[in-house]
């Protein structure tokens, strides 16, 4: 089992989940590269596919978001699973699903999603992005859960092991 992880990341904290699922799923004896989403040509080699991209205003970031477009067609004939990075403060803000994940999983049938808080860090904003942040009334920190990316890890390498179902004429074999 071969499995490509790459995620979008505009300030590093989305590519450090994306290397702690890597490391998760190398840990459990995977096959698994990471690789930024506008380097990656093609799919072939790979059974699985983990897609990350942090989230900023509401939406997935353009190179997540083009990956799906242009890779549709091999997603569709692999295990897909993806994660979204944003989420930030104590209660975490936004608390609900962007579109953009509800319409992508649907597009390439991925087996899930699962959004992670992100971390939040002023100094490192724009003007404008300091002034959403300020709307929103965000604060600053890491609001990473380490323990909530091991565990999905777990499930998908759990669910990688798991035999494939042979089919013959259209049913299960038991």
């Amino acid at each position: 089992m071969r499995v490509l992880v790459t995620a979008a990341s505009k300030h590093g904290s989305t590519e450090m989940i994306a290397n702690e699922v890597v490391r998760g799923l190398r840990d459990r004896h995977l096959d698994t590269d990471f690789a930024a989403p506008e380097v990656v040509r093609s799919l072939s080699g790979y059974d699985a596919v983990i897609i990350g991209s942090a989230v900023y205003n509401g939406h997935w970031m353009k190179p997540a978001a083009a990956f799906v477009a242009s890779h549709r067609i091999e997603l569709l004939a692999r295990k897909v699973w993806l994660f979204s990075s944003g989420p930030v403060g104590t209660p975490l803000v936004p608390v609900t699903e962007t579109p953009d994940t509800e319409q992508i999983v649907a597009t390439i049938s991925a087996r899930g999603h699962r959004s992670f808080p992100g971390v939040l860090d002023r100094t490192h904003l724009g003007r404008l992005e300091r002034t959403m942040v300020k709307v929103v009334h965000a604060e600053d920190g890491d609001f990473r859960d380490w323990d909530a990316v091991q565990e999905w890890t777990k499930s998908i390498a759990e669910a990688l092991k798991e035999p494939a179902e042979i089919t013959h004429g259209g049913h299960a074999d038991q």
